[in-house]
């Protein structure tokens, strides 16, 4: 088992809005995994961007297939569409580099999982970020 980390790399100006998109995508992140049997996960939305320069982090323990870690990186940018994730992306095609599945293949499983855990994904955006919580 191998601990893993996605953080959403920052260049946006920090505003609720940006919060609450940063939330759904870490959320997207976490519930996939969940979904996809990964265990320990945990989310943070920062009240501003951290000394790395991201918005957020989730980390969790996997070990499944290299397939579905890429599904679960490309959930994030899936569960909210306009909240990038570069450093997601560049993990996706280390992970899928040598396999059969393409990047798009993995964001349309990513986009079907998505989808069916759509409740989910808002429960869990709403207890990073808070509704009326501002920056």
């Amino acid at each position: 088992r191998e601990r893993r980390d996605g953080g959403l790399m920052a260049f946006w100006p920090w505003t609720d809005a940006r919060r609450r998109r940063t939330a759904r995508h870490e959320a997207g992140h976490v519930v996939v995994a969940r979904a996809l049997g990964a265990f320990d996960l945990h989310a943070v939305v920062y009240d501003r961007p951290n000394a790395a320069n991201e918005y957020g982090r989730f980390t969790g323990m996997f070990d499944g297939t290299a397939e579905d870690e890429a599904v679960i990186l490309m959930a994030g940018a899936v569960a909210s569409p306009g909240c990038p994730g570069p450093s997601d992306l560049g993990q996706v095609r280390a992970l899928l580099a040598g396999s059969d599945m393409t990047v798009g293949q993995a964001r349309g499983e990513a986009g079907r999982l998505v989808r069916r855990h759509r409740g989910a994904i808002g429960r869990t955006a709403r207890r990073l970020v808070p509704p009326g919580g501002g920056v």
